[in-house]
């Protein structure tokens, strides 16, 4: 069974490398977070900075509020963090209660809504949202937890979506060499010798080696997909499914992509390119 806690750990050693590393971008990245959450600046960063940095990112307060939450222990009601949210989500339209009695009977009303933990607060969101925070791929899940991914907390399904929940995320947290080789001179050439470079980096034997990080690059990477497809031609989602499957294992990110930069629109699971 997928371990967050082994996820975040993981997470902290690839930043620690990098901050070791002197990396500039990670090293600014990780002093405002500690600023953010008022920590002291170390003379040299340790694992126990790394693991707090990532926890941090991750929605937690700290390292140790992360564990405890992520090992399905915690006693309720407790701050869940915003593990389960993020800034992404805030164009839909969700409906907050102060209390999970008051969550759990809209849930009531609306059997096919989705009921999620936010601090020491509860929303509940429609698919659209889900599916932006990377949770909707795996409908099966969310029918073994009656939607609700409160009473359900540290089960084997509420960890099988702790891992779409990461996974969203996973592609956000670190630079990577693919990364970094072009960036320092992406503004020095022409758009079209960037966005043949960005395909010779990302794209093998026709599929995708890694969706990527910079959103200048992903962005060369979704034109290209997106040009495979009609204009003017109505998919259903399932088609887009299958399509991008043929490029990548992420369909779903791929897909919200689609719609967040403006190269598809949709409506009532029909895709269109704009």
């Amino acid at each position: 069974m997928f371990s967050p806690v082994s996820e975040l750990k993981t997470r902290a050693r690839l930043l620690l490398n990098s901050l070791r590393s002197n990396s500039p971008a990670v090293i600014l990245r990780s002093t405002r977070i500690a600023k953010q959450q008022g920590w002291s600046l170390p003379d040299e960063w340790s694992l126990r900075h790394a693991l707090n940095i990532v926890a941090s990112e991750a929605g937690f307060t700290h390292w140790e509020h992360a564990r405890q939450m992520l090992e399905g222990n915690a006693p309720a009601p407790q701050d869940m963090g915003t593990f389960w949210y993020d800034k992404q989500a805030h164009g839909f339209t969700n409906h907050w209660f102060a209390s999970y009695t008051e969550a759990t009977a809209q849930l009531r009303l609306h059997p096919d809504s989705y009921l999620l933990p936010y601090k020491n607060q509860f929303f509940i969101a429609e698919l659209p949202c889900i599916e932006q925070l990377g949770l909707g791929a795996q409908p099966a899940l969310w029918q073994a937890i009656s939607h609700d991914l409160v009473a359900t907390y540290g089960t084997a399904a509420w960890y099988a979506l702790c891992e779409l929940r990461f996974k969203a995320t996973r592609t956000e947290i670190l630079p990577t060499p693919a990364d970094s080789q072009t960036d320092a001179h992406a503004e020095d050439i022409s758009e079209p010798e960037f966005s043949r470079r960005v395909l010779d980096t990302f794209v093998e034997n026709g599929r995708l080696n890694k969706i990527p990080q910079m959103r200048k690059k992903r962005l060369v990477v979704l034109q290209w997909l997106v040009a495979q497809l009609e204009r003017g031609r109505r998919y259903e989602e399932k088609e887009i499914n299958t399509f991008l499957l043929q490029f990548h294992e992420d369909f779903a990110t791929l897909r919200r992509e689609f719609i967040a930069c403006k190269l598809m629109a949709r409506d009532n699971a029909v895709y269109w390119r704009c």
